[in-house]
């Protein structure tokens, strides 16, 4: 069962879905669309094909969270249309179409639980279908990705406030062999007074179910080779739908291109060492405050 953004949504209550009515965050939009169209230039299609199958199955997965606050039912053929705009290669076409939604009164849930969701559900059926191409099926669900980061500008964090307290969890990729690095890192922020949940050697799914599980607000990834890069891109991507307001920092080795890292993988941003750590955690955490 999905999480994160959806039980914002129903924690905001109805009032405040009435209220809020600002336009979604083009801008981590545009940045998150093209990050996704990286991806697919960079990774093995299979990788990519992977990525798509998770961010649809999450999504339309949203629906069994909760009621939808909205009164008026979404109109099917809509959703219909809303998946004609995603698959379109310009990632402006899915954000006019939810602009214009929010514009005619569509609240911040009938956008997520009706639009994303439902959009998502299309998008999967058709795919299974083979109705499109792979191009249109990795258009699609980037777009839908990117449009539910953009919705996190809208979520009133009155009802979620950052947890800054230095709590995070520490985690190596999927798939890499657990390396002493990581363990010196975690002890090294324990002796600076953070509290620190490692994890080490643990699978894609079942990382994910602990993030799920424990909600942590800052999370260090350990990732040493671009042989996981298609891990590192698809256990991101998991993350942000689960708790898609968490500060995520990659501690990379040497021979990994940082600046690659930050055009491929949605992070915040990339650790060179313990204490530029410390100094970019605490001015990341200022901004949330």
């Amino acid at each position: 069962m999905i999480a994160g953004l959806t039980e914002l949504l129903l924690r905001s209550g109805g009032t405040s879905m009435k209220r809020q009515l600002a336009s979604l965050d083009t801008e981590v939009f545009a940045r998150t669309a093209s990050i996704f169209s990286a991806k697919r230039a960079a990774l093995p299609p299979e990788a990519v094909e992977v990525v798509a199958s998770d961010i649809v199955r999450r999504l339309a997965q949203a629906t069994t969270r909760g009621p939808d606050f909205d009164s008026r039912p979404i109109p099917e053929e809509s959703v219909v249309a809303f998946c004609d705009a995603l698959i379109q290669t310009e990632p402006d076409a899915a954000l006019r179409f939810i602009e214009d939604r929010r514009a005619e009164g569509t609240s911040l849930s009938g956008v997520y639980l009706g639009y994303i969701s439902g959009g998502a559900r299309c998008l999967g059926e058709r795919w299974e279908r083979d109705e499109l191409s792979f191009l249109q099926v990795t258009c699609g669900t980037g777009h839908l990705y990117a449009l539910m980061r953009a919705l996190r500008s809208e979520i009133s964090f009155a009802h979620h406030k950052f947890d800054n307290r230095r709590v995070a969890l520490f985690a190596t990729v999927p798939g890499e062999e657990p390396g002493v690095g990581i363990t010196v890192a975690a002890d090294m922020f324990r002796e600076a007074g953070w509290e620190i949940d490692l994890e080490t050697g643990t699978e894609h799914d079942e990382l994910v179910a602990h993030v799920e599980m424990t909600r942590p607000h800052i999370i260090g990834l350990s990732f040493s080779t671009e042989h996981r890069l298609g891990a590192l891109v698809r256990l991101v991507v998991a993350i942000r739908l689960v708790m898609p307001g968490a500060i995520i920092g990659v501690a990379s080795s040497s021979n990994v291109d940082a600046e690659r890292l930050r055009n491929l993988v949605d992070i915040d941003l990339v650790f060179s060492d313990v204490p530029s750590a410390f100094r970019e955690l605490d001015r990341l955490m200022r901004l949330r405050d």
